[in-house]
């Protein structure tokens, strides 16, 4: 008998970009993965990751920034299978998991066009729009008067660096993949 799972995720339009540590956790495992995605969109991706380089940035970081910005879904899905293993009674039961691109999204959602759009509107805008919500003015209004990308890459390392109020939100004792000893 196959046991089957599938689970679609999106990220709300007025999604406020702030997400407890637990999420990030969770997201490396169960989020999406760039191998799913369509070729604009694959290419708006390897667009985003130069216009705003981080120093010592997991990809999956990148990948979860990317889908929350741009607003995109995936399909994430799970099935349970037998494994027999030589020595080992009763058999295995193990999970196989699955991620995959949602076709009725546009990759013009998230194209290259899009993403230098997105770019621009961050370094030109005389103030912060819906996809910067989580930036407050200051480092806004510090970003616009950057005269190089040099300049603006230390600014988005301070505030990468910097906690977020979700962070002070969500403490660690809320975090269910913190190690609590009883699994050690």
């Amino acid at each position: 008998m196959l046991i089957s799972h599938t689970w679609f995720f999106r990220f709300n339009e007025v999604f406020p970009n702030k997400y407890p540590r637990w999420f990030v956790k969770w997201f490396r495992f169960m989020g999406s993965i760039p191998e799913i995605f369509p070729p604009k969109v694959l290419q708006g991706y390897q667009k985003y990751k130069s216009v705003f380089p981080q120093q010592g940035v997991p990809l999956f970081e990148y990948t979860l920034q990317f889908m929350i910005i741009f607003k995109l879904p995936w399909i994430m899905s799970w099935n349970y299978k037998k494994k027999e293993v030589d020595g080992v009674s009763p058999p295995l039961l193990v999970r196989e998991f699955n991620a995959r691109w949602w076709n009725a999204v546009s990759e013009d959602q998230a194209d290259m066009k899009t993403v230098m759009s997105h770019y621009n509107s961050l370094v030109r805008s005389p103030s912060p729009g819906p996809s910067c919500s989580n930036t407050d003015d200051d480092t806004i209004k510090r970003i616009q008067e950057c005269k190089s990308k040099e300049e603006i890459q230390r600014i988005l390392d301070e505030v990468q660096k910097s906690p977020t109020p979700s962070e002070e939100l969500y403490q660690d004792s809320q975090d269910p993949y913190e190690d609590d000893g009883f699994l050690s």
